[in-house]
C-alpha cells in the first residue's frame, strides 16, 4: 500500500496484530496519532503518520523528512502549551544533574495533529543541548509523550541571547528512528508489554537553523524568547510559568557581593593589625603572628594590602558593568526584570581607597612577599579549620584563597619570565600499573606530620567515601603526601608543577600508565619522582595517542622538567624550544598507542635535543 494512501482502523488493527479495541487505546494514550478525518462512521489515518509512528519515515536512516518551514501549514489555531517546566535529565554525567527547561505545544494543523517540543539551554548546563541532545530527548519523551507522539514531534533546541553568540538560536533537530527487526519499533514496544512509556532510542541528531518567525508560524503564535543575556534561569522559566510577568532577578553574575565581602574581610583583618590587635579574641592570633610579635603582624598587614588591591578591579569592573546595562533598555525586560547589585556607599569609598594606592606598591618584590604571606596564613587558616582549632576563620580563608590566583596573575603581568610556583596539585589515582606500583614501593608509611592537617583533608577530598577506611598516609623521598589504601587501590598523590631541584640523570626513565593521568620519572638510585607538569598552562592530566589537551601537556611537561633550559631561572616553552623539538614531542606523544604503557629514556630525549640544536 502506498504511504499517501489512507488507513482505516481494521487496517491498522491488522497491521499491528491487535484488536480495534487495543487500536484505539494507542491512539487515546499517544503511542498512535490522531485520525485526520472520516468517511461516514469510518475514521481515516494517513498512511503515512502511522508508518512513521511505527518505523520512521526513511526505511534506510529513520529520519524524519525537515519541513519547508517558510511554506509548513499555520495551524488551525495556536497550538495549546500543553508543558512548561523544568526537567532535570537523568543518565548525564556531572557534578549536579542537568536540567532544561522544556515547552511541548500541541493541536491541529493542517488536517493533522502537531506536536512541537521545544527544550531550552538553561545558564546553568548549557551544554548538555548539544553534547547529550538524544539524552535530553528521551527524558522528554519519557515524561511527557507515547511512543508515536515521540517520532512524529518536531524538535527544536533553543539558546537564549547571549550565550554562546549574542543572538538568540533555534535550531531543529533531526533524528533517526533506526528500525527494530522483525517490524516497527512499535511493534517492539508491544512484545514488551509497554503502553505509555518511551522505550525507543533517538539516534544521530543533526541541526538546522531556524528564525524565530519561523517557529511562530509553526506554533501560530510567537513563544517567550527574548531572555536578557544571563537571565535564562530554571528559577526565572519556573516564575513566569506560575504567571508571573516580568518574573524578578536579584541579578549579579559576576559575584560582586562575594568580592566586596572578601575584600571587607582582608581589609577589617589589616585594620585590626595595624592597630596592634593580633591578639584580640576573635582574630585568628595564629604561630605565624604570635611568634613574630608585632613586626610580623605589620607585615602580614602590608601583604594583606596588597592582596585587596590585586581584588579591587575585577570588583570596580563588574559594578561599572552592572551600571551600564541599568541604565539602558533591554528588549526583554518584559520577560525579566533584572535588578542589579550595587555597592553601598561604604563599599564605594572602601573600592576607591585601594584603586587609589601608588603603582610603585605593587613591585614585583612586594607581590611576591604578599603572595608568599597570603600562602602562609592560608596554610594556618586551613590547620585550624581542618583540627577545629579556636582561630578558624572560614570567611578569611575564603577571601585569602580568591587572592592567592590574583597576586600570582600581577607578579607574572609585572615580570612574564617568571614561573610562580602554585604548590601541587591533589590527585587520585585509580589505575595502578607498574609506573604506581615503583612510586609506592619507595614511600614511607607515616603522618601526617603536624601542619599537614589541609593537606590530608585535600587529598582525601579526591577519593570515594568507600576508599577512606584503611587509609594509610606517607610521604614520597621529595616529602609529597601520599593516601593509599592496600585494600581498594586507592591511590592520592600531590603532583608537582614545580622543576626538579637536581636535573634528572640521563639513565632516568619516564613512565605512565594508561588511564592514570600521571606520568613518573625512576630514578636509578631506586627513588620515583612524579613528573611536573609546566605550571604556565591550567591543566596537568597527561596522557599519550591522540591529539588533544592531554597529549599537549605531556609534552610540555617533558620539555618544562626533562630536557635542560639555558637559565632554569626563566625555563623555555614549548614553543621556544629549537625548530622541530616541539614537533618531535608532540609526535612522541601523539603517536604513542593510547593504550598501552610508556617508558621513555630520558637521555633519548635529551640526545634527540641536542641533535636538533646541532642541525640549527
Amino acid at each position: 500500500m502506498s504511504l499517501d494512501e489512507l488507513y482505516t482502523s481494521p487496517q491498522i488493527a491488522k497491521r499491528l496484530g491487535v484488536s480495534r479495541q487495543r487500536v484505539d487505546q494507542l491512539v487515546e494514550n499517544g503511542q498512535l496519532p490522531r485520525p485526520v478525518g472520516r468517511s461516514g462512521r469510518t475514521r481515516m489515518w494517513r498512511a503515512a503518520d502511522i508508518e512513521l509512528a511505527l518505523a520512521g519515515s526513511d526505511p534506510s536512516t529513520g529520519r524524519p523528512p525537515t519541513p519547508d518551514w517558510d511554506t509548513v501549514p499555520a495551524p488551525d489555531a495556536p497550538l495549546r502549551l500543553a508543558v512548561d517546566e523544568v526537567l532535570t535529565v537523568p543518565g548525564v554525567w556531572s557534578d549536579e544533574p542537568p536540567r532544561v527547561h522544556v515547552r511541548i505545544w500541541r493541536g491541529p494543523a493542517g488536517g493533522t495533529r502537531r506536536t512541537v517540543v521545544l527544550y531550552g539551554a538553561l545558564v546553568e548546563s548549557h551544554g548538555i543541548i548539544v553534547n547529550f541532545a538524544e539524552t535530553v530527548a528521551r527524558a522528554i519523551a519519557a515524561k511527557h509523550l507515547g511512543l508515536g507522539e515521540a517520532r512524529s514531534a518536531w524538535w527544536f533546541g533553543f539558546w537564549p541571547r547571549g550565550f554562546p553568540r549574542p543572538e538568540l538560536q533555534i535550531q531543529y533537530v533531526s533524528f533517526a528512528f533506526p528500525r527494530a527487526s522483525g517490524g516497527g519499533l512499535l511493534d517492539t514496544l508491544l512484545r514488551r508489554g509497554s503502553r505509555d512509556t518511551w522505550n525507543g532510542e533517538f539516534d544521530s541528531p543533526v541541526w538546522q537553523g531556524v528564525e524565530p518567525a519561523q517557529l511562530t508560524r509553526v506554533l501560530g503564535s510567537a513563544p517567550d524568547l527574548n531572555f536578557p543575556p544571563g537571565t535564562y534561569t530554571a528559577a526565572v522559566v519556573t516564575a513566569l510559568a506560575s504567571g508571573q510577568r516580568p518574573a524578578v532577578l536579584a541579578f549579579d553574575p559576576h559575584h560582586l557581593r562575594t568580592r566586596l565581602r572578601r575584600i571587607g574581610r582582608l581589609h577589617a583583618y589589616r585594620a585590626a593589625l595595624l592597630a596592634g590587635d593580633d591578639t584580640r579574641p576573635g582574630l585568628p592570633a595564629l604561630g605565624l603572628l604570635a611568634q613574630g610579635g608585632h613586626a610580623a603582624a605589620a607585615r602580614t598587614a602590608e601583604a594583606l594590602g596588597i592582596a585587596v588591591r590585586v581584588l579591587v578591579p575585577d570588583a570596580l569592573t563588574a559594578a561599572d558593568s552592572y551600571r551600564r546595562q541599568a541604565e539602558t533598555q533591554d528588549p526583554g525586560a518584559d520577560l525579566v526584570e533584572r535588578r542589579f547589585y550595587q555597592p553601598t556607599p561604604d563599599e564605594n569609598q572602601l573600592l576607591t581607597r585601594y584603586a587609589n594606592l601608588p603603582e610603585r606598591a605593587l613591585s614585583t618584590g612586594a607581590v611576591h612577599r604578599a603572595l608568599t604571606h597570603v600562602r602562609a596564613l592560608a596554610g594556618a587558616l586551613a590547620d585550624q579549620a581542618e583540627t577545629g582549632g579556636a582561630h578558624a576563620d572560614a570567611d578569611l580563608g575564603d577571601a585569602l584563597a580568591a587572592a592567592e590566583p590574583e597576586l600570582v596573575s600581577t607578579r607574572h603581568l609585572l615580570d612574564p619570565t617568571l614561573v610562580d610556583d602554585p604548590g601541587p596539585a591533589p590527585h587520585a589515582i585509580s589505575t595502578l600499573g607498574e609506573a604506581e606500583q615503583a612510586y609506592l614501593a619507595t614511600v614511607s608509611w607515616w603522618g601526617p606530620a603536624a601542619g599537614d592537617a589541609h593537606r590530608a583533608a585535600a587529598l582525601r577530598g579526591h577519593l570515594w567515601e568507600k576508599d577512606l577506611e584503611g587509609l594509610r598516609t606517607g610521604y614520597d623521598p621529595f616529602g609529597r603526601l601520599v593516601l593509599h589504601n592496600p585494600a581498594t587501590g586507592a591511590l592520592a598523590v600531590e603532583r608537582p608543577r614545580t622543576r626538579p631541584a637536581a636535573p634528572y640523570p640521563d639513565d632516568a626513565e619516564i613512565a605512565a600508565t594508561p588511564g592514570s593521568m600521571t606520568a613518573f620519572v625512576l630514578l636509578p638510585d631506586g627513588r620515583c619522582d612524579i613528573l611536573p607538569t609546566d605550571p604556565r598552562y591550567t591543566h596537568d592530566d597527561v596522557t599519550w595517542g591522540y591529539g588533544g589537551t592531554g597529549p599537549e601537556i605531556l609534552a610540555r611537561a617533558l620539555s618544562f622538567a626533562v630536557l635542560p633550559h639555558p637559565d632554569p631561572e626563566h625555563p623555555l616553552t614549548l614553543e621556544d624550544r629549537a625548530p622541530g623539538m616541539d614537533a618531535y614531542l608532540t609526535d612522541l606523544v601523539t603517536s604513542h598507542p593510547q593504550h598501552e604503557p610508556l617508558r621513555w629514556g630520558v637521555g633519548a630525549l635529551r640526545g634527540q635535543q641536542r641533535g636538533t640544536q646541532t642541525h640549527r
